[in-house]
């Protein structure tokens, strides 16, 4: 998101240019009144400290900070996608449903937070959720390599051979070189024609 805090000529939620003078967004209504410019900037330094700490490896010092960013500026929604990462490395899937839950509401066509929020569900077991969100994350975005490999593990749990080999396939086609993906595709080809127990992942 970009903003310039000197002139204001950006909208730090919808990125349109604001009128000079003009404390509200005329395209999204975003509101830049009773001081919350300072609330913003402190939002992004906090959102920037966390993602610092992540990259040391701290994810309770990054969840403090994006949640801190959170509380002062709502509707930072990058923050609320970290956060929601952030919440996944320390296995509190549900907090982080609900921090990538309310980054899609606030970004319509967020694929990222969908996908992510798949592995969330995955994570807990939950594969229906799991395949709904990576189904809408290829909707959004069709080139979208990694949701199909993804959807297509939270197939194989579910034991649709089928459509699973099909994920491996399509997402093969943008990632030809990964083995990974091609010994499973080719796993699964077995199990359709032999009726064998599923593959391992």
């Amino acid at each position: 998101m970009v903003f310039s805090m000197e002139d204001q000529t950006r909208c730090f939620n919808c990125h349109h240019e604001i009128p000079p003078g003009v404390e509200r967004c005329p395209v999204c209504g975003f509101s830049l009144e009773g001081g919350r410019i300072e609330a913003i900037k402190r939002a992004t330094e906090l959102n920037s400290r966390a993602q610092l700490a992540e990259t040391k490896g701290d994810y309770q010092e990054a969840v403090r900070l994006y949640s801190e960013a959170v509380k002062l500026f709502p509707e930072f929604v990058v923050a609320h996608y970290n956060l929601g990462i952030a919440l996944g490395k320390l296995k509190r899937y549900e907090e982080a449903v609900k921090s990538l839950t309310t980054a899609i509401k606030l970004k319509n066509g967020f694929a990222a937070a969908y996908t992510y929020r798949g592995d969330m569900y995955t994570a807990m077991g939950d594969y229906q959720a799991a395949v709904r969100d990576y189904s809408m994350a290829i909707e959004l975005y069709p080139d979208y390599a990694q949701a199909y490999y993804r959807r297509a593990l939270a197939f194989i749990k579910l034991h649709l051979w089928d459509q699973a080999e099909k994920d491996l396939q399509d997402y093969l086609f943008y990632k030809p070189h990964d083995r990974r993906a091609r010994v499973k595709l080719e796993e699964l080809a077995r199990v359709s024609r032999e009726g064998e127990d599923a593959p391992h992942h």
